[in-house]
């Protein structure tokens, strides 16, 4: 009798721990977010308001020749972010002047750092207008996820959720690709309810809701994660 007691006990705790999990779940998304789509950098984490790109991106290689074997996987990983952000992606030739978005391979880094990738962006009323990608391609043992990670950066993600399953992390190394929070994340920021321009706080509160949605929370666990939510902490 002791024995189905103690089962009729667990049975009835299960829901409750599964709950638990599903608003974890959601809280851990909402705070990747805050802190890749709405802070500047690690280094400086005072919060900032959505930036996306609203225009097609024009997208040209500087110097291809210098990695013709990198050309196309570098092309993936941008069109593969624009295909979830739902942006329109043309390719153009080589140093086309019209490019607002340009890929260089550069052998010798960036800021003195052997092996190092970087990306960054511009903005005009906080719609992204001009991005550049710069590949090393020296960096032989995950060249994939440089491209993704920086690719990332130029869309409007310039931190990083460390914490988080995202190749933006530096803790997951070994992810390469695109996790699905990162796909969430994504739809996410380019989702039309989140406006460029739109401050930490109410974008921090609206991102949560939008996640909820993809990710099938209930109306319970969204209202309680996501309503008194104020972006990443200064």
């Amino acid at each position: 009798m002791r024995s189905a007691r103690a089962i009729v006990c667990i049975l009835a705790l299960l829901p409750t721990a599964a709950l638990a999990d599903a608003r974890d779940d959601l809280a851990g998304a909402a705070r990747a977010f805050d802190e890749a789509a709405l802070r500047l950098s690690d280094d400086n984490a005072k919060p900032t308001s959505v930036h996306k790109w609203m225009a097609p991106i024009r997208l040209s290689f500087d110097n291809p020749g210098a990695a013709p074997n990198l050309v196309e996987l570098t092309r993936r990983s941008v069109k593969a972010i624009a295909a979830e952000a739902g942006v329109v992606v043309v390719d153009l030739e080589t140093r086309d002047t019209t490019a607002n978005f340009i890929v260089y391979f550069d052998e010798n880094g960036t800021n003195g750092k052997s092996g190092y990738c970087f990306a960054q962006s511009w903005w005009k009323s906080w719609a992204l207008s001009h991005g550049e990608l710069r590949v090393n391609p020296t960096r032989i043992r995950d060249i994939d996820r440089c491209a993704t990670h920086e690719s990332l950066h130029a869309f409007g993600f310039n931190s990083h959720p460390h914490a988080a399953d995202s190749v933006l992390s530096y803790t997951y190394h070994g992810r390469r690709t695109l996790s699905p929070l990162d796909v969430n994340l994504i739809h996410t920021l380019y989702d039309a309810r989140l406006t460029p321009g739109l401050k930490p706080a109410p974008a921090s509160q609206l991102a949560c809701r939008i996640l909820g949605e993809r990710m099938g929370s209930s109306p319970s666990d969204i209202d309680a994660v996501c309503r008194d939510r104020k972006g990443p902490p200064s």
